[in-house]
């Protein structure tokens, strides 16, 4: 059940963001797969649109049509709005925060603790 819903949603969002992008209409969707958001920009009649990406903490870029990211977002990607989308570099990611922990690092944080409970 919940997986026919799952699917269902994601065939709505995919046929939203198509919909949009053949309008001619500005869209804003995010691949939650890759952490990119993607601007697509329409160009003059006549001229084909632009898309522009951003990874979480970092600046914004212009990526081509025909990207397999811009396509994977197109299909598996939902719509956000204009305003997440200009935050969205500020937003720090859950995959690309990686800390390293040594074992002495792992030895002083458990004598902060009992430190800390005493």
């Amino acid at each position: 059940m919940i997986r026919s819903v799952k699917r269902y949603l994601k065939r709505f969002n995919a046929r939203m963001i198509h919909k949009r992008i053949v309008s001619g209409e500005p869209v804003y969707f995010e691949s939650p797969l890759e952490e990119l958001a993607f601007k697509y920009i329409p160009g003059r009649t006549g001229f084909p649109g632009r898309y522009y990406a951003k990874y979480y903490r970092q600046n914004e870029y212009e990526i081509n049509s025909d990207s397999t990211s811009v396509e994977l977002a197109k299909n598996e990607g939902i719509r956000i709005s204009k305003h997440r989308y200009n935050r969205f570099h500020l937003i720090e990611g859950i995959n690309w925060k990686r800390e390293i922990k040594t074992p002495a690092d792992s030895g002083e944080m458990h004598e902060k603790r009992a430190l800390q409970k005493q």
